[in-house]
This record gives structure tokens, sequence and C-alpha cells, in this order.
């Protein structure tokens, strides 16, 4: 009777959470999708933020937290955070809650070791693991799991045999509990790998094995992130996180740092080298040769190197100063200017912001490309780092630059958008925070929903007061507060439908115009109804009949 009890108790602790707090469940999904779409920082910080609410949780508020731990520590572990990932293997080692285990000790434990390159503790956590897992509830389940994990250690260490041993052990072991299939997602997926990622371990072709990782991910349809407000909380795609986070993000996520590592050694080894050729010219004092490799350097440096970029900037710059006369820019890239200019005089200003980096990378000596790319780059700046990328841009402007009035009106640009990312910064921190987070996933806190898809554009000027409007008088009260968070809570599926209709459009826009106006033109507006109140008064006044 007690392991009855336990093992139902159990089930409830799993599965309850989807079904009773659906507030909570919703939160930890939209961190989750955090971590599915690259963004560890937010995914580590909102698991942070959700252990409090989480613990407050009746049932299964420890059980939460357990786990919280486990995602918290995964997400500090890709961003190679080990000694905050410590606080979370230690958590997980001293689960709270007396109906989990410390399975994900072993796990978050074992893969710290295969980072650290000590694979002969990483195999002692995952014997542990094993041991562990013969004992308690759904031992199936997690026997299966652990399985897992130690075949994509295997693959990460190119043993094929023994990888394939484990992820054939996990298919064929028994993972049901209470009449249900718990691995019905994860085993297909451990079949395809046997099939199609196995083959390939020891052929020291690592691109080749995530590359056919993604296949499968796509074929299985978990590229697209499964969590849905919509779904069942009986599809069985609502718990495939278990191969997002358990796999995908756990041993196998090694595989991609590894072969990122690879790729980026090789590349800074040809950067170098670019740079070496062009110091070895300009000691030859041949300064058209060292022009060259410098801007060679920047059209194969990556986009998101600046410092790489900045360098060969300076370089092309310091021989320009040097009597160096710089050839025109190349009609493909004045082409491609021209076409930015027109496309953002139709506020596609991304678009825009896009094809003059095209420009830049094919003659990235032309200081005008980076001002008016700058330009663009603040127009539609939202974050501190939307200013910063506008302030590198301009910075090389005044690099390349030999207009003095030019550079002076340059970095005075420059000045004001370090205040405005400054002042940004400090109204995103004094921002109110809501009780939930799931909104931090999906949409700005810097969109007006519903004016937006009425106007088409978030830089409409209408659009623009309602921000400034709601930012200067609603964000400075409780009220107002509660009203805004509430707007983008429930805004955005009715703003999709107006986005779509042409004629919603315009009856957002007639309902909008009169609040717009009072906003732009308060005392015109108070004249204006004073004026309206007072006339129909009149009328009234005049309509009352006369007693005899």
């Amino acid at each position: 009777m007690y392991f009855f009890l336990k093992r139902f108790f159990f089930f409830l602790t799993i599965f309850f959470p989807t079904f009773g707090f659906a507030d909570i469940n919703d939160d930890i999904n939209a961190a989750h999708l955090l971590i599915y779409q690259g963004k560890y920082v937010q995914a580590e910080a909102t698991y942070t933020q959700l252990m409090k609410p989480a613990s407050e949780e009746f049932i299964a508020g420890t059980a939460l937290v357990d786990m919280l731990h486990f995602y918290r520590g995964t997400a500090r572990l890709i961003q190679h955070k080990n000694q905050e990932a410590q606080e979370d293997i230690e958590a997980a080692f001293h689960p709270k809650s007396s109906l989990m285990y410390d399975d994900t000790g072993y796990m978050l434990r074992a893969r710290l070791r295969l980072m650290q390159g000590d694979t002969k503790g990483a195999f002692e956590d995952y014997d542990a693991l094993f041991k562990t897992t013969q004992k308690g509830v759904a031992n199936g389940y997690r026997f299966a799991m652990a399985l897992a994990q130690r075949g994509w250690a295997h693959v990460l260490l190119g043993e094929q045999e023994d990888a394939k041993k484990d992820f054939q052990m996990a298919i064929s072991t028994d993972t049901t509990m209470l009449g249900m299939e718990l691995n019905s997602l994860q085993k297909p997926f451990w079949q395809a790998v046997v099939q199609e990622i196995i083959p390939l371990v020891g052929t020291q072709n690592d691109a080749q094995i995530i590359k056919t990782l993604d296949k499968i991910l796509e074929k299985q349809q978990l590229t697209t992130y499964p969590f849905s407000y919509e779904r069942s909380v009986h599809d069985e795609k609502n718990f495939s996180n278990v191969i997002l986070l358990y796999e995908v993000y756990g041993p196998a996520f090694l595989l991609r740092e590894k072969k990122q590592k690879e790729k980026s050694q090789t590349y800074q080894t040809n950067i170098n080298t670019l740079f070496a050729s062009a110091q070895q010219s300009l000691l030859k004092g041949d300064k058209q040769g060292a022009f060259n490799s410098f801007v060679n350097a920047f059209q194969h440096t990556a986009p998101d190197d600046q410092a790489g970029r900045t360098t060969a900037v300076q370089g092309m710059s310091g021989i320009i100063r040097s009597g160096f006369t710089p050839p025109t820019a190349t009609e493909s890239s004045r082409k491609l200017a021209i076409k930015a200019q027109v496309i953002a005089q139709e506020k596609a200003y991304q678009e825009a912001i896009d094809i003059y980096s095209q420009a830049i990378n094919e003659a990235p000596w032309i200081a005008n490309f980076y001002y008016d790319h700058a330009l663009l780059i603040a127009e539609v700046a939202q974050k501190s780092d939307d200013f910063n990328a506008a302030i590198v841009e301009m910075k090389r402007f005044i690099l390349l630059s030999t207009n003095a009035m030019e550079m002076r009106e340059a970095q005075d640009r420059i000045y004001q958008w370090e205040i405005k990312r400054d002042r940004n910064a400090q109204k995103q921190n004094a921002a109110p925070k809501g009780p939930r987070v799931a909104s931090s996933a999906t949409g700005s806190a810097s969109d007006c929903f519903i004016a937006t898809a009425a106007y088409g554009s978030f830089l409409d000027p209408h659009v623009v007061s309602l921000r400034t409007f709601r930012d200067r008088y609603l964000l400075s009260n409780a009220l107002g507060q509660w009203f805004v968070e509430n707007y983008y809570r429930y805004s955005p599926p009715i703003a999709d439908m107006i986005r779509e209709n042409l004629f919603l459009r315009f009856l957002t826009k007639m309902v909008l115009t009169p609040i717009i106006f009072f906003i732009e033109f308060p005392i015109v507006f108070t004249i204006a109804f004073v004026g309206v109140i007072l006339l129909l008064r009149r009328k009234r006044r005049l309509r009352k009949p006369v007693l005899s």
C-alpha cells in the first residue's frame, strides 16, 4: 500500500503541475523557450525568478524548485558558469522534495566533468546514476534517460560500439508507468540516433553528426518549440522538453561546442594570417598591398566579431591618413547603398540595415556607408545593445572620415546615443515587474501591439506618441502599471486580427484618433472638448419650451 501511494504521489508530482499550476508551468515553458532560442542568460534569470513562486505552489512546490535547479544548472553549464552551476548541482544532489531523486545531480555533474576533460569522473557519475535509477518510482523511465545521457557521452568521445549499446538498451527498456509510456517521444528519437548518427561516430566528422542531429529533430517536428498554451496537456509533445534539456542541451550540446571551438580556432588563424600579411606589406612600404589585406580581413571577419572588424578599419584608416588615396566605392556597393536609402524611405528599416551591411562588406573603406548605417540602427533602437551597435558603426565612420566638421557631428551623435542608451537602461530597470514572466519570451515591452497593427509600423509618429504616454504617465503609477500588464497579456491576438483586416485597421484608427489627438495636442483637445460641451448645453437651453 505504501509503495502504491508513493508511486501515485510521484505521478502527481511530475504531471499534476501541468493540470493544476498553469501559470507557473507556462512561465517555466517560456524559460525553456529562451534556452531553445539560445538566450541562455535570460533563461537563467527567469529560472531564478521562478524559484520563489514555485516554492509557494501547493503539493508540488518543492518538486518544482528541484526541477528549476536542474534547468538553471543546464543553462549555466551552457554558458560555462561552472562555479555558479555548482550551487544547482549541490541542490540536485539534495532535493527538497521527498518524492524526488538525485538523478539530475549526477547528470549535471557528469556534464560538468565532461566539459573539464575529466572523462573518468564523468563515467563514475554515470555508474552511480544507474545504481540510483534502479530504486524508486519510474525507475525504467529514469534508467532509460540515464542510458541516453551516457550514450551521448560515448558519441562525444568517438566510441561507436559503446554508444550504440547504450541507445539500444534505452530503447528496449520498459518505461511504462500506470499504463502510460513515458518515453513515447524519446524512443523514436533514439532509434533515429542509432540508425543515422551512430554510423558516423569515429569518422571525425562532428559537423556531419550535428547536421544529422538537426535533421532528425526537424523530421520528428522538434525544431519548433513544442510547448503551447493551445495544446492539450495529454499531447505527448508537451513533454518533449526531456529531449531538449536532458540531451540536446546536455551531453549532445558538447558536440556543437567542440565543433564550434575547432571552427573558431581555424577562423582566428585565418584572420591573424591576413593581419600579419598587412603588417608585412607595411614593413615593405607596400601601402596598396597592406590596404588590400586589411580590406580582405574585414570581409572575412564574422559579423559578430566586432573587435576584428574594428581592427581592420583601424588598419585601413592608418594607411589612408598616411597619404594613401583609397579607391572609390564599387558600382555594386553604390547600388546597394541607394537601394537601402529607398527602402528606408518606405520605413522598412531592418531590410535597409541589412542591405547597408552588404554595401559595407563590399566596400568597407567608404566612410559614409557607416554613417548612414549607424543612423538607421539608432532609428529603430529598442535596447541598449542596439544603441551600442549604432555607436560602433559611427566610431568606424570617424576613423575613416577626413572631414573635421562631419567627424565633430558624428561624435555629438555618439554622445546623444550614449545618453539615450543609459536612460533606456534606467527605464527598463524601473519598469514594473509583473508576477508572470512568460511574456518576456514572446513579446517586447516596447511594443504597442494594437496601435502598431493599425498604423503598420512601430515607428509611426502616432504609435511613438502612445508609447511616450505609456512610459511617462501609465508606468509611473500602480493603476497604469496594472493596465499595461494586462494590455500586453491580452492584446497580441487582437492585434493579429487587426493586422490582417483592412476594415478593422480603419476602425481601430478611428477609435485611437481622439486618444492620440488628446496626447499630442492636450490644450487644443481640452479647448475643443469644453467648446463642444458648452455648445451642446446652449442648444439644450434653446430647445426648452417657454412656459407661458
